[in-house]
């Protein structure tokens, strides 16, 4: 039923080349001085770091953002991020009107709306003993968008490179604003220049080395583990991470090695449902481009973070053939197919929140220091609601948007703000999002522990919860609102 793909696609083995914005090594340039080496330096080189530094160049222009990011390169991954009203919205505002290197394209929002899909129904089918014992169809409607569907997805690496694009276009200069191979290790303030000092460790060839950067706000979008939040928060406040023994498998795979009649339309899911094992599933999802499935499986797993994190692409896939052995032979071969340089696997976690605490304030800053958490850095949820790439991103325009109101009214650019200017401008966007943001944390939270099932998730929740996802969804920019 199943060829073995032969022809890897192309896009998989990428390496991107966009060395305007990209460099190995931080940069050597002594700043001019009593200025920082930066204006502000962002901890963490994902999609919620990336969106940040555009809406910064776009809300602040000209401003000198430097990100610096672990790994040693950026590279396509099989992920699919969930893209809802507002989290479009954030984009919309992010990328604004920029264009794309290619004028026929028109505005990088123009290729955001082209490349990303619309969720239009899920096809559910229910396995018991390797055999589909039931079948239905779902369509993916939202109530309070006028009978629309609520949601669109796009591959991570697409946004991704939207993004990069994005820092190209917004950038006035030639300069290397992303530094990766660079490890965040610590930070001082220095009171009396206003100045933070951050620390990185650099890996190289010729082996590792730490530097020193100064700025004059440091971002933490460093991803539900971040080191920044280890060290502005006191240990009597330390969110931990809260883990469901679930595991979410991702992978992109080749549709020329695929039976035409497994792969679904463009717009639709197809969902393979233990009848005997809550949990376990199975998802596929065409993509836009051209021959791609998006794969993501779930189930549960007594493997902790750690052990997960350092699977072997190879091993994760040998292990999720064991975890679905039950299920019919079509989602063994697929997983067979799966690109092994586009897996991602993780646990399914998040942050603890003071649940008898009815408005707890999430650990945005330690209130005396320019340094701000951004993203699951601040707020790490489940994925049951697709909104934690979301509401990363809402975090980048709403801080981007406050700023640019500091830096107005102070008639000032952000180098000359004074220290009480930016703290002022932290408490500002800790007062718009952290109301916002709890209560989508618990909902998404909710969700996930009542363990819905497959025919009976987003949109049985979306009914019995009209008023949330209405406000959910209506989402603007507060300095817009």
């Amino acid at each position: 039923m199943m060829t073995s793909a032969t022809g890897l696609l192309s896009f998989l083995s990428i390496v991107w080349t966009v060395t305007s914005l990209c460099t190995s090594r931080p940069s050597i340039k002594h700043p001019p001085q009593n200025h920082p080496d930066h204006d502000v330096i962002i901890v963490g080189g994902s999609i919620c770091g990336l969106a940040t530094a555009v809406a910064l160049k776009t809300q602040l222009s000209p401003i000198n953002v430097q990100i610096y990011e672990r790994a040693t390169s950026l590279k396509p991954t099989g992920a699919l991020l969930s893209l809802f009203p507002n989290g479009m919205t954030a984009l919309q505002n992010i990328l604004g009107s920029l264009q794309t290197k290619s004028d026929s394209k028109g505005t990088l929002s123009d290729v955001l709306n082209q490349q990303s899909v619309s969720s239009q129904c899920t096809i559910i089918k229910q396995v018991q003993e390797g055999k589909v014992t039931d079948e239905r169809v779902v369509k993916s409607v939202d109530k309070s968008n006028e009978g629309k569907s609520p949601g669109r997805f796009i591959l991570w690496y697409q946004l991704q490179n939207i993004l990069l694009e994005a820092l190209e276009s917004a950038s006035l200069v030639d300069e290397n604003c992303i530094s990766l191979g660079c490890e965040f290790q610590s930070y001082s303030f220095d009171n009396s220049i206003g100045f933070i000092h951050a620390t990185f460790k650099s890996r190289t060839d010729m082996g590792d080395f730490t530097f020193t950067k100064t700025c004059k706000l440091l971002i933490g979008a460093d991803g539900i583990r971040s080191t920044l939040r280890h060290l502005i928060s006191r240990s009597d406040l330390m969110p931990q991470i809260r883990s469901y023994k679930r595991i979410i498998f991702r992978a992109l795979i080749d549709a020329n090695g695929v039976d035409p009649e497994i792969i679904p339309r463009i717009g639709a899911a197809v969902v393979y449902k233990s009848a005997t094992n809550v949990g376990q599933i199975f998802k596929l999802q065409s993509c836009s481009e051209a021959k791609t499935i998006a794969v993501t499986a779930t189930a549960s797993t007594e493997d902790t973070e750690e052990v997960v994190r350092q699977w072997h692409s190879t091993e994760a896939i040998s292990n999720w053939r064991k975890a679905f052995s039950d299920f019919p032979t079509d989602v063994l071969d697929l997983i067979d197919l799966c690109q092994p340089s586009s897996v991602y696997t993780n646990c399914v976690s998040d942050l603890q929140i003071d649940d008898k605490d009815q408005s707890p304030t999430l650990c945005w800053s330690n209130g005396d220091e320019p340094v701000v958490l951004v993203g699951d850095a601040v707020h790490g949820m489940t994925p049951s609601l697709g909104q934690g790439g979301n509401v990363c991103m809402e975090d980048a325009i709403e801080l981007a948007m406050i700023m640019r109101r500091t830096t107005k009214t102070a008639d000032t650019s952000i180098v000359d703000l004074t220290h009480a200017q930016v703290m002022e401008t932290i408490r500002r966007l800790q007062s718009a999002r952290n109301g916002r943001v709890v209560e989508i944390h618990r909902s998404s939270r909710n969700q996930a522990s009542i363990k819905l099932s497959a025919d009976s998730s987003l949109k049985n929740y979306q009914e019995k919860n009209e008023a949330f996802f209405r406000r959910l969804y209506e989402w603007t920019p507060t300095s817009i609102s």
